[in-house]
């Protein structure tokens, strides 16, 4: 989760995800009465991390009251700094290297409007490794001739282990000046080469938001899953991250900015919020990804990968829309009523991931029940049971599970036949 502290920026990122944000009427600081009502939320919802971000959080003339507060209230809350790195040295006076780490975001030096800031980024980097802060360099890939070599070098000649990275994503219905899914063979490429730089340097690299799996080829990919784990395993699917304006407001991320926006304090944790996007935002954008031929693809239709940023989906959001799946699981009961459980079965084992939602999977589960699949009840009410937050639905699928003879528990066989390799796109 992160925290929008200061809405205002002391840098000009041509990339920028958040300049939506700087919008007349809204408050430009957050208040310390919303720091206190976060922090008391972050204790009670035992919330992991938080970052202080946003604009540049060093304008907030109370950051180290801020961070002392969290350590307080929610002592079990580790916290981050995000910064452009563009701030009064004597800032870091104030703060402990034990309280929190700092992650420096660096552009390329010919992508600072002034040319100084480069030289007071680098100046406030190393002042602050030297005071012991635990800091970490990150990076935002936005046109396809960035310098590969430029990020490796800086880190090792830091001593960073790693270093984090990221191809920026636009803000959804906002001007973004970041590279297009077009764009994307040719940034590879140059992604690829910073990839094999870091390796011989034997700096991790780890990838912030995620790329769609088709991003690299597939022998590119091979070689990053041996060197670059930190890359790898983001690939494909992504989470909802959270980012929370002053206001205590939630959005799924920045990039979506510009659609559902919820009160933190309505729910009771990081994860029910998650919940909540990931049913109200991204079951609906997910119907197409960022290129046509995500809606045919086997990792798009299997949830293994979302097809590039959400921002890119040319899908919209409709307001009180009834829950993902909802259509699907209705024909399946009509189907059932009818009398016809097979074609109910084969209707919710033909769809996509993103329609197996939780109440079709108990649909499922029924007509198995009827056909007397017991391998196929123990699945899907099994999996119904695990994901559901509707007591009536937990009790339900248990019932249908506790009419499975006890010796089918044990001999559910498994469909299909191995996976074939697909090449992407």
């Amino acid at each position: 989760m992160n925290l929008v502290l200061a809405r205002a920026c002391t840098n000009s990122c041509p990339y920028c995800f958040e300049s939506g944000e700087r919008e007349k009427g809204k408050a430009a600081l957050v208040p310390m009465e919303n720091v206190v009502k976060l922090a008391v939320w972050a204790r009670q919802s035992q919330l992991p991390y938080l970052s202080l971000l946003g604009g540049e959080p060093f304008l907030h003339p109370e950051l180290p009251a801020i961070i002392a507060l969290f350590r307080k209230t929610s002592p079990g809350t580790g916290l981050r700094i995000l910064t452009g790195g563009i701030f009064k040295n004597r800032l870091l006076e104030n703060i402990g290297p034990d309280d929190s780490g700092i992650i420096f975001n660096v552009n390329e030096p010919r992508d600072y409007r002034n040319p100084k800031h480069f030289d007071k980024v680098m100046n406030n980097i190393e002042t602050a490794i030297r005071r012991g802060f635990r800091v970490i360099l990150g990076f935002n890939v936005w046109r396809p001739d960035f310098d590969p070599k430029f990020m490796p070098e800086l880190a090792h000649r830091l001593g960073r282990s790693n270093f984090r990275w990221t191809v920026a994503n636009p803000q959804r219905d906002f001007p973004s000046s970041v590279v297009t899914p077009e764009q994307y063979r040719v940034t590879a490429d140059k992604c690829f080469e910073m990839l094999q730089e870091a390796a011989r340097l034997k700096i991790e690299a780890l990838l912030d938001c995620p790329l769609p799996l088709c991003f690299f080829t597939d022998e590119q990919m091979a070689w990053v899953r041996q060197y670059h784990d930190g890359t790898a395993s983001r690939m494909g699917s992504c989470e909802p991250v959270i980012d929370v304006t002053p206001e205590l407001e939630a959005l799924r991320c920045f990039a979506l900015s510009t659609l559902q926006r919820v009160k933190v304090t309505d729910f009771s944790s990081e994860q029910e919020l998650s919940d909540w996007f990931r049913l109200n935002t991204d079951y609906q954008l997910l119907e197409s990804g960022c290129f046509p031929h995500c809606v045919d693809c086997p990792h798009f239709k299997d949830g293994r990968c979302f097809g590039g940023c959400l921002a890119l989906h040319k899908g919209g959001i409709t307001e009180g829309a009834d829950p993902p799946g909802t259509a699907m699981a209705v024909a399946m009961q009509e189907l059932l009523d009818a009398g016809n459980p097979a074609a109910a079965l084969q209707k919710y084992e033909s769809a996509n991931f993103w329609a197996k939602t939780v109440v079709p999977t108990f649909v499922a589960a029924v007509a198995a029940t009827e056909l007397k699949r017991w391998d196929l009840v123990v699945r899907y009410a099994s999996s119904a049971l695990d994901q559901s937050n509707d007591p009536e639905i937990k009790g339900l699928s248990a019932k249908l599970l506790t009419g499975v003879p006890a010796d089918q528990f044990r001999a559910a066989k498994a469909d299909g036949d191995v996976p074939p390799f697909v090449a992407c796109s």
